[in-house]
């Protein structure tokens, strides 16, 4: 039973870290480290991260006009036509993706 408690709370500890530190800087909402907004503003050619509870816009991206963006901590993606967007898998920084493509066939 001991060792339930120790992983429970060596993952509350490890979630409350992360939410604290990626927390938005404008409202200081935990949950923008989990689960941020994404939007572009591509004649400009910015990718903005956005806080769904307050709005707050941070410019983490290179947006080309095709829609495809490349964010600065390494990650990419794709802005749609209707303005939504599908980040490529495995990258943490961009709020994940659509887990990939076929694989080439």
């Amino acid at each position: 039973m001991d060792v339930l408690v120790f992983i429970g709370l060596t993952i509350a500890l490890v979630l409350g870290l992360i939410g604290f530190f990626g927390r938005c800087r404008a409202c200081g909402s935990w949950a923008h480290a989990f689960n941020p907004g994404h939007t572009a503003d591509i004649p400009d050619g910015k990718a903005y991260i956005v806080c769904k509870r307050c709005g707050d816009r941070q410019h983490k991206g290179e947006v080309s006009s095709d829609g495809s963006v490349v964010w600065m901590s390494g990650g990419s993606g794709q802005f749609h036509e209707d303005g939504s967007y599908t980040g490529d898998s495995g990258t943490f920084a961009d709020g994940g993706g659509d887990g990939g493509g076929a694989g080439g066939e």
